[in-house]
C-alpha cells in the first residue's frame, strides 16, 4: 500500500475510520462496572458507526484498489460524505436519546465519525467535487426519466 497517494482528507477519514473500528468494542455506557459497547448500545450506535466506517472503506477502495464507486451522478467522495454524515447523525441521536451512564466510547465514536465526515468532505473538495444536490440523488433512484408523456 502506497500511503503517499492519500490526500489530507483521505488520511483523516481513514485514520478516523480505523479509530471507529476499535471504538466499537470500547464501553459506550457504564453502569456500576457493567459496560456496554456499541453493538449492545442500540441500533443508532452500531449502525451509525458502521455507516461512517463504510465511508472510510469507500475512500480506501478508491485509493488502494483504484476502483471508484459511483452511483448515478454521485462520485465516491460524495457517497462517502453522505454515509459519514448519516453515521455521525445516528451516533449523535444515540447520545441524545440515552444520556444516562454515558462512557468515553460514545464520545470517541462521535468524534471519530465527525472526523470521517470532515475527511470525506475534504477529500470531496480535493477531488474538485461539489456537495451533492437533490438532482444527484434522483439519478440514483431512477428519477432521470425526462419524458413528458
Amino acid at each position: 500500500m502506497d500511503f503517499s497517494k492519500l490526500t489530507r482528507g483521505q488520511q483523516i477519514a481513514l485514520v478516523a475510520g480505523a479509530v471507529l473500528i476499535i471504538d466499537l468494542f470500547l464501553p459506550w455506557y457504564d453502569v456500576l462496572g457493567f459496560s456496554v459497547n456499541a453493538f449492545d448500545a442500540g441500533f443508532f450506535a452500531w449502525f451509525g458507526s458502521l455507516l461512517a466506517i463504510a465511508a472510510a472503506v469507500l475512500l480506501a477502495v478508491k485509493v488502494f484498489a483504484g476502483n471508484a464507486v459511483n452511483l448515478g451522478n454521485l462520485q465516491t467522495e460524495q457517497i462517502a460524505l453522505v454515509l459519514a454524515g448519516l453515521g455521525s447523525l445516528f451516533i449523535l441521536l444515540r447520545w441524545l436519546t440515552e444520556t444516562n451512564f454515558v462512557s468515553f466510547g460514545l464520545f470517541l465514536g462521535l468524534l471519530a465519525a465527525v472526523a470521517v465526515t470532515y475527511g470525506s468532505f475534504m477529500a470531496m473538495r480535493e477531488a474538485g467535487l461539489e456537495l451533492p444536490d437533490m438532482d444527484d440523488f434522483k439519478s440514483v433512484a431512477g428519477g432521470d426519466d425526462q419524458s413528458d408523456s
